[in-house]
C-alpha cells in the first residue's frame, strides 16, 4: 500500500471512530440514555427493517378509527414482542388509539393529535390523552412511522413520513371538527410545532412538552446525516422496556435533526406563532437546552394565551407573565429532579409510575454492577438524572414519572378550555 493510500486509509479509520463516538453519544442524550459496553446486542431480526409505514397503504382512510386498526394491523403484522405470553397487550398499547371522553362531557370539545418522541411509542402519551379526555377532547394518540415494531425499521423511515402522516391526521381532524389542538413531547413537539406554525388557520392551540427544539448535544447531532450512510447503528442493544426501543439506527438520529431544521425554517418562514402554545419541560432536562426553548418560546409566542411552564427543583427561576412554575422534585415521592422522560407520565401509571411495572436502573449504561443491583432489588429507591450525586446505600432510578402531574393536568385544562 502507498504511502497515500496508508493515510487515507488510516485518516478513515480515525474518522469513522469519531464520527462513531459523536453518534453514540447524540443518541445517548437525544434519548435519554446512555450507551453502555453491553456484550449482548439485539438479535438480527431486530435490526432488520419491514417497512410498515407504507404511506400509500396507510394513508387513505377517511376516518381515525380505520386508519388506527390499519396500523394496529401493521404493528401485529411487523412487531417482535417483548413478552410473547403478552403480544396482543404490548400490540394495543403500542398503537394509536381515540381515547373515549370523559362520562361527564355532553358534547365534544374538539380533536387532539398527540405525537410521541424517537424511540417512544403511543403509550407514552396517554396520560396526557387521558387529561384531555377529561376536558372533552377526543384525544387521538399516533404512532410515528418506523416506530412500535421494531428498531430496524427506523432504518427505511424519513422526515416525510413522519410529517406527512401528521397533516394526514391534520386534514382528517380538519373535516370533523372546527377545533384542533396539537400536542408533541420531544420529536413530537418539534413535528407539532413545525405543522401547526405552518397551519395556523386549521390549528387553534399547540403544547410542546419536553421540546426537542434544541438538543444539548446538538454540535454532535448535526453530524448524524452525513454519519447514517456509513455507520447504519448508533447502538444495537437489547431493550429492557417493551414501550421503548433500545437499538437505534444513525438514521433515527438523522432524520430526527431533519425535522428540528424544518421547524426552524418554518418558524423563520411562518412566525409568529400567534395561536396558543404552551411549553412544559423540566429545567434538570439534560437531554434538550430549557434555557434556548424559553428564549425561542418567549420570542416566538404571540398569544397572550400561551404559558411556559417550568418544573423546578433546586434553583430560583422568577415568576413571569404568562409563566409557570412547578415543583420538579418531591421528597414524599423521593424525586430529586425530573428527567426529558418523567414530566408527562404519572405516578399512577401502571407501567412508568411509582409502583409501576418498569424502572429505569440503568442497565445499559456503564453503571457499577452493585448500582444496578441495589436499584433493580430495592423497595426503597431515589429517583433523578444519572447525574443526581449518588450516596452510599441509596439506590437510585432515572425518573419516568412526575409527582405534579395532577398540578400539571389542571394548567392544562385551564390552558385548553380557554381555546
Amino acid at each position: 500500500m502507498s504511502d497515500w493510500h496508508t493515510f487515507i486509509h488510516q485518516r478513515y479509520k480515525v474518522s469513522r471512530l469519531y464520527i462513531t463516538s459523536l453518534c453514540l453519544f447524540a443518541f445517548a442524550v437525544l434519548s435519554g440514555c446512555s450507551i453502555g459496553g453491553r456484550a449482548v446486542e439485539a438479535p438480527v431480526e431486530y435490526l432488520t427493517p419491514s417497512g410498515w409505514q407504507n404511506k400509500r397503504a396507510l394513508l387513505r382512510h377517511s376516518s381515525f378509527a380505520e386508519y388506527a386498526n390499519a396500523v394496529v394491523n401493521e404493528v401485529r403484522l411487523h412487531r417482535i414482542p417483548f413478552d410473547p405470553a403478552h403480544t396482543e397487550i404490548e400490540t394495543a398499547l403500542s398503537s394509536p388509539v381515540e381515547l373515549p371522553l370523559a362520562p361527564h362531557c355532553i358534547e365534544s370539545a374538539g380533536i387532539a393529535i398527540l405525537v410521541h418522541g424517537l424511540a417512544d411509542t403511543a403509550f407514552s402519551l396517554r396520560d396526557i390523552g387521558g387529561v384531555l379526555a377529561d376536558a372533552c377532547y377526543k384525544s387521538r394518540v399516533i404512532l410515528l412511522p418506523g416506530h412500535g415494531t421494531k428498531s430496524g425499521d427506523l432504518l427505511t423511515t424519513r422526515q416525510s413520513d413522519w410529517q406527512d402522516t401528521l397533516n394526514y391526521l391534520i386534514d382528517q381532524a380538519v373535516s370533523e371538527t372546527d377545533t384542533i389542538l396539537l400536542v408533541g413531547f420531544s420529536l413530537g413537539a418539534v413535528l407539532t410545532l413545525d405543522a401547526a406554525v405552518q397551519r395556523q388557520d386549521d390549528i387553534d392551540g399547540i403544547i410542546g412538552i419536553s421540546p426537542a427544539y434544541y438538543l444539548s448535544s446538538e454540535r454532535i447531532t448535526k453530524w448524524a446525516p452525513l454519519a447514517a450512510p456509513i455507520i447504519r447503528w448508533v447502538d444495537r442493544g437489547v431493550a429492557d422496556d417493551p414501550m421503548r426501543y433500545e437499538a437505534m439506527p444513525t438514521r433515527g438520529v438523522a432524520e430526527t435533526w431533519s425535522s428540528m431544521k424544518q421547524m426552524h425554517r418554518s418558524l423563520k418562514e411562518y412566525g409568529p406563532v400567534t395561536i396558543p402554545w404552551m411549553l412544559a419541560q423540566s429545567m434538570d432536562d439534560a437531554v434538550v437546552v430549557p434555557e434556548q426553548n424559553e428564549v425561542l418560546w418567549k420570542s416566538h409566542a404571540a398569544s397572550s394565551e400561551s404559558r411556559l411552564i417550568r418544573f423546578v427543583s433546586d434553583r430560583e427561576y422568577p415568576e413571569e407573565k404568562r409563566t409557570i412554575n412547578l415543583p420538579g422534585n418531591s421528597l414524599e415521592n423521593k424525586v430529586i429532579a425530573l428527567t426529558h422522560l418523567a414530566i408527562h407520565q404519572s405516578p399512577e401509571n401502571p407501567h412508568y409510575g411509582k409502583n409501576g411495572n418498569y424502572r429505569n436502573c440503568g442497565a445499559g449504561m456503564p453503571r457499577e454492577a452493585d448500582s444496578i443491583k441495589l436499584c433493580e432489588q430495592s423497595e426503597d429507591v431515589w429517583y433523578g438524572l444519572w447525574s443526581t450525586e449518588q450516596q452510599p446505600d441509596r439506590p437510585m432510578a432515572y425518573s419516568t414519572f412526575n409527582p405534579s402531574f395532577d398540578r400539571f393536568a389542571d394548567e392544562i385544562k385551564r390552558f385548553v378550555i380557554r381555546q
